[in-house]
């Protein structure tokens, strides 16, 4: 009687289970931050960059009703921020373009021969390679 009530409710899961969910529509609810910070927005220009010890950054613009909007990702978290751009002279370097994170994170754009390269407010530099609107949008699916 036992293997007879295991087989019957085992059959009646079964049942349930195939039942509902051919049935039963599953609806996911994803944070999508780009639609909105960025929806609208023209993308300016895009880097990916690597440091030497590894670290990965990708650094994306653009301008939406004349707002400067940063895509900043760290291989780990993201952050959609206004930024400001101000040309400068670094020691060593020569000519940069500065960009101002929310006054308190700064990166520094600069060509060293054919490489685009990043340098963070903290000294790590970055060698990069630009990226399309494309690519970013893979990128921000993704993380």
């Amino acid at each position: 009687m036992k293997k007879f009530i295991k087989m019957i409710t085992a059959t009646v899961m079964a049942a349930t289970m195939i039942l509902t969910g051919s049935f039963a529509s599953t609806q996911v609810h994803a944070s999508n931050d780009a639609t909105k910070y960025i929806a609208g927005a023209n993308f300016e220009v895009a880097l990916h960059g690597e440091s030497n010890d590894g670290q990965e950054i990708v650094f994306a613009l653009y301008k939406k009703n004349g707002d400067n909007i940063a895509y900043i990702y760290d291989g780990m978290t993201h952050v959609y921020t206004s930024y400001k751009q101000t040309q400068t002279t670094l020691k060593d370097i020569g000519a940069a373009e500065k960009y101002t994170v929310e006054g308190t994170w700064e990166a520094y754009f600069f060509m060293a021969g054919d490489i685009p390269c990043l340098m963070t407010n903290d000294g790590t530099i970055y060698s990069c390679e630009y990226f399309d609107a494309y690519t970013v949008s893979q990128v921000m699916l993704q993380d």
